[in-house]
């Protein structure tokens, strides 16, 4: 996975392509989602998005996109962690990853 870097108080639409470890979107349409970043020197969490934040249009081909605001990336310019977290209603199997989050001095 890729990383995720965006500018201080920046605000972008993040895309996310759930697929499986032959290449083939999952469809996400029946699951509960959420995204966080937390401090990658102690574990504080900055903030989180819950499932109803997340754009699930394009699940059912695994895209699912959030929207982080100006408001959330006005922090510290430096690396944070972020993960994804992934609970399968139908399964009740929950996966998640970790992806760097990247925080770049603004202009």
């Amino acid at each position: 996975m890729a990383n995720i870097t965006m500018k201080q108080a920046e605000a972008k639409t993040i895309t996310f392509t759930v697929t499986d470890s032959d290449g083939a979107a999952v469809d996400c349409s029946s699951t509960t989602l959420s995204f966080k970043v937390v401090d990658a020197n102690g574990g504080t969490e900055i903030f989180s998005k819950a499932d109803a934040d997340f754009d699930k249009t394009d699940a059912t081909t695994g895209v699912l996109t959030i929207n982080v605001t100006a408001t959330e990336s006005n922090i510290t310019a430096r690396y944070y962690i972020s993960e994804l977290k992934i609970i399968f209603s139908e399964t009740n199997i929950d996966k998640s990853v970790d992806i760097d989050f990247i925080i770049e001095e603004g202009a």
